[in-house]
């Protein structure tokens, strides 16, 4: 049997006297993609954050995650944080973006050592970009001149041009309108395949239909596969 994609056993999570995860256990396999709701404060957000590698975890559950390494599975504090953030890649809600054009954006992150061996695409942006309804004269645009959802649009392709191969989605479409969600979920569906899987937090049914997702809830921490 194929071990899965990433095998989460038993992590917890507390701050002072408040549980926030309380032994989440999953399996997420290869291909699948999930769709996990919950009411606000249920923990949704802290798991993704967990997964991403965002939260200072004790020793005691930091080896609860681990991640499919060549067919094994092994803990995320025994892979280099640059390799496991490679392949584990959370979305935010509210896109961090630097001052420039979205081409200066696009290409920030191969200034990092060890994406130095890595190189910049320009068609394939120019491709998914056309896909999306956007011009070629997109990708000179100032920041500042965008709106939510095309800088939403720019977040998805900076870190997609990586090809993670497990995406966490933070309600990253929760304030942009229909049809830009539809377009970046079209784009996320584009990514997929059997070899990944996907996370995306909603509080939107159709979202999960749209993606054909597996339903999981969070209730005060604990998750419901």
């Amino acid at each position: 049997m194929t071990a899965p994609l990433l095998s989460v056993n038993q992590l917890s999570y507390r701050v002072v006297d408040r549980t926030l995860l309380d032994d989440v256990t999953f399996d997420l396999n290869y291909g699948q993609k999930v769709a996990l709701v919950g009411r606000s404060g249920s923990g949704k957000s802290v798991l993704l954050q967990a997964l991403a590698d965002l939260l200072p975890l004790n020793d005691g559950t930091a080896d609860s995650i681990k991640l499919n390494t060549n067919g094994k599975l092994t803990p995320f504090n025994q892979i280099s944080p640059p390799d496991y953030r490679s392949a584990v890649a959370l979305f935010h809600q509210t896109p961090s973006l630097s001052d420039g054009t979205v081409l200066d954006n696009l290409t920030a992150p191969f200034g990092f050592k060890y994406r130095q061996n890595k190189k910049f695409d320009k068609n394939w942006h120019l491709q998914k970009l056309a896909t999306l309804g956007k011009h070629d004269n997109f990708i000179n645009q100032s920041i500042h001149e965008l709106s939510g959802g095309e800088r939403q649009i720019v977040s998805f392709l900076r870190t997609l041009q990586f090809n993670p191969t497990v995406a966490l989605f933070d309600e990253t479409t929760s304030a942009l309108d229909d049809e830009t969600a539809n377009l970046l979920m079209r784009l996320v569906l584009d990514w997929h395949d059997n070899h990944k899987a996907l996370i995306w937090v909603t509080h939107t049914p159709s979202e999960q239909r749209a993606l054909g997702a597996d339903l999981w809830r969070m209730e005060n921490g604990v998750l419901a596969v």
